[in-house]
């Protein structure tokens, strides 16, 4: 039998004869200096609830800082044209106004979803330490930066009727 299984098999033993009231003093004391678990209740929960807490107060000073630039009431008799996506859309918008639709609605998110699947497959590397997984931080920053760059495109660069709009890099705010 397989020594893992055997301690857990005498650990349960020895409960059962704790609550029978024969208990035994341990046969070893086992080492656990070099493991690397940390025991997950006080630790992280704690860890969490402060990351938790800074990001909800974060959140509330951000929406009472900066106003949104909403326009007016919605006409449903006109929509203007064309319609600007919200933020977290502006990335596929903008890939849609550079490329044909059905690579920039299609081809591309299939071949970013299929790659990010395929990603641990690629990197076979076991270590959890960051700088060792040089591969998959490359993979995640580019995709990132990408991302990050064709909202900002499409949220600072982008005017009325989606044209490129440089006035605000110019002086002339409009």
């Amino acid at each position: 039998m397989a020594t893992g299984a055997r301690e857990r098999l005498d650990a349960r033993d020895r409960v059962e004869a704790r609550r029978r009231g024969l208990s035994e003093p341990p046969l070893q004391l086992r080492d656990d200096s070099e493991d690397e678990m940390i025991v997950s209740f006080p630790e992280f929960v704690f860890k969490e609830f402060i990351a938790m807490v800074a990001m909800t107060v974060f959140l509330l000073v951000v929406s009472i800082w900066l106003q949104a630039p909403l326009l007016g009431k919605a006409n449903p008799a006109m929509t203007p044209n064309p319609s600007k996506a919200p933020w977290y859309f502006l990335g596929l918008q903008e890939l849609l106004a550079r490329f044909p639709p059905l690579m920039a609605g299609v081809a591309f998110p299939t071949f970013v979803i299929v790659l990010m699947i395929l990603v641990p497959y690629l990197d076979r590397n076991p270590s959890r330490r960051p700088s060792e997984r040089k591969l998959a931080i490359f993979l995640f920053a580019l995709y990132a930066v990408i991302t990050v760059g064709l909202v900002l495109v499409g949220t600072f660069f982008r005017g009325h009727e989606f044209n490129f709009d440089w006035g605000w890099v110019l002086g002339n705010e409009s």
